[in-house]
């Protein structure tokens, strides 16, 4: 009933998106694998969280439980100074991805192996995705990897299927499947009814029965794609304007008799209030506002949003509205 990433191996793709309920074992089994890789082969691996004081807390005792259950005897994992040692040898290093800079005049011939432990952000609190993480991601991905093709493992609780990965490479489930390759792309979804009938049975499974956490912790729920205001647009909206942010184009509709506000990928090309939200989406034609809560459109977008009058279009289009919504308001 735990993860197996034979599986998933058995795909053979560059990068791998297993996101599943928590403590089914996608960490360990990416654990097992890269102390594996080095002992039969010597590649190394890359143990990668996208801060540095994740990897503070997290990268000492990161291969404690694999020891702990003698997965490999006769083995001694040391982390030393952001690099760990098997059996005294460099095997492999814990990096933060907003340090990706750093790494880029250093050489990592024998990386082969990448684990990008919680890629997706779980709470509202002072973590959030970095700027272009995803182009920041591949920056990162060149320059360890030097074109030999490194697999990549992006882990991840069941948080949400929208994200700037998914976005960005366009993936999504096909109804009824769990898994879906595309290229040197996969997307996985974790889920084992022994595992979820396990968890339920135990102590603490039946405390948190009935509630949102056990949705997400045991169930595999998506408690952050919540269907809260999505919506078609009306028949009888007005075009109000255009944004642009990370290179796609979002039309904002208005309907006056309803007192609603609609967000939606459909735009009309002929409309000259063209906003961009950052400098790098900033072209000609566009306007870049540095406070976007001031504009004669953007003000009343907002002001409709905190009553509750806003609505999209598509899960994907409330996750971008979000995101910018939080650059707007902050």
């Amino acid at each position: 009933m735990w993860y197996d990433i034979g599986k998933t191996l058995t795909y053979n793709c560059l990068f791998n998106f297993v996101i599943g309920s928590r403590g089914c074992g996608k960490t360990y089994g990416a654990k097992k694998r890269a102390i594996k890789l080095f002992k039969e082969k010597g590649h190394q691996f890359v143990y990668l969280r996208r801060y540095k004081e994740e990897l503070d807390e997290t990268a000492p005792t990161y291969f404690d439980d694999v020891l702990a259950n003698n997965e490999f005897p006769d083995t001694v994992i040391e982390y030393r100074n952001g690099n760990y040692f098997i059996n005294d040898q460099l095997a492999g290093y814990a990096m933060a991805l907003t340090k990706a800079k750093d790494y880029k005049s250093i050489a990592y011939p024998m990386v082969y192996f990448i684990i990008f432990d919680e890629f997706l952000i779980e709470d509202n609190g002072f973590a959030r995705y970095l700027k272009n993480e995803v182009k920041q991601f591949l920056n990162f991905y060149m320059s360890i990897d030097r074109y030999r093709g490194a697999t990549v493992f992006f882990l991840a609780n069941s948080v949400s299927m929208i994200n700037p990965y998914t976005l960005y490479f366009n993936l999504q489930l096909p109804y009824g499947s769990n898994i879906v390759r595309k290229g040197d792309l996969l997307l996985q979804l974790v889920q084992d009814e022994e595992y979820i009938k396990a968890r339920k049975q135990t102590r603490f499974g039946k405390l948190i029965e009935g509630t949102d956490f056990a949705d997400y912790a045991i169930e595999n729920k998506f408690v952050a794609d919540s269907k809260a205001f999505i919506m078609k647009k009306s028949e009888n909206c007005r075009y109000f304007f255009t944004f642009v942010y990370e290179g796609a184009s979002y039309g904002v509709w208005a309907d006056y008799n309803e007192g609603k506000m609609y967000v939606s990928q459909d735009v009309d090309p002929s409309c000259n209030y063209i906003y961009s939200l950052t400098v790098e989406d900033h072209k000609p034609n566009t306007m870049l506002i540095a406070q976007l809560g001031r504009s004669p459109f953007f003000k009343p977008f907002i002001n409709n949003f905190k009553m509750g009058n806003v609505y999209f279009e598509s899960q994907k289009v409330k996750s971008v509205v979000y995101d910018v919504l939080k650059l707007i308001m902050n």
